[in-house]
């Protein structure tokens, strides 16, 4: 039943259960809902960041011709980031403990989804949609109409990851250039 209303708004999961029922929920509804949290980061939040950031993408270091960029980026970097565009990073925490991350950049009406990472020991668990549906939601607060996300063409799991939450494919184009590799655009209308 959860799977057929999707990961994005518990309370609504638990209202619907109990509407479809008439009995109270479920524990394993009811902890569910209180096992994962979205919030948006504060600088606070820089060192675990950045500490998923390299967990979820240090292992595609090793299938890619080129070291990906969020490789490159440090602590420092992500507090730059989270003290000069407040309200933009998204945390997952999944009993207390920050397990992804990613933030939305660009300017209104189309954002872009950036450094979308989830730390590799929760992966394939609801944790990246749970975290990109708040990057959605959150995004529209902030008067976006699109967004866009890019990933590369050799990682084609990632790609089947959007297509699942509503992005289609709008360009594929060289990544970097002379690099054997394509980035491949995606949108979803929000």
């Amino acid at each position: 039943m959860l799977a057929a209303i999707g990961w994005g708004d518990f309370a609504e999961a638990i209202s619907f259960w109990e509407l479809q029922t008439g009995k109270t929920p479920p524990q394993w509804l009811l902890a569910l809902q209180s096992a994962f949290s979205t919030r948006w980061a504060i600088p606070e939040d820089a060192a675990a960041v950045w500490a998923v950031q390299q967990a979820a993408f240090l292992p595609l270091a090793q299938r890619l011709p080129s070291r990906p960029t969020a490789l490159g980026e440090d602590e420092a970097c992500w507090r730059q980031h989270l003290e000069c565009a407040p309200r933009r990073t998204v945390v997952v925490h999944v009993e207390g403990e920050l397990v992804a991350a990613g933030r939305v950049d660009g300017a209104v009406p189309q954002g872009e989804l950036k450094r979308i990472a989830v730390h590799p020991a929760w992966q394939s668990r609801g944790v990246g949609r749970r975290l990109v549906e708040a990057l959605e939601s959150h995004a529209r607060e902030l008067g976006f109409v699109r967004l866009r996300a890019g990933t590369r063409r050799r990682l084609p799991d990632n790609r089947a990851f959007y297509e699942r939450l509503g992005y289609r494919v709008v360009a594929l184009e060289p990544y970097p250039p002379g690099i054997d590799d394509h980035t491949v655009w995606m949108e979803k209308d929000l």
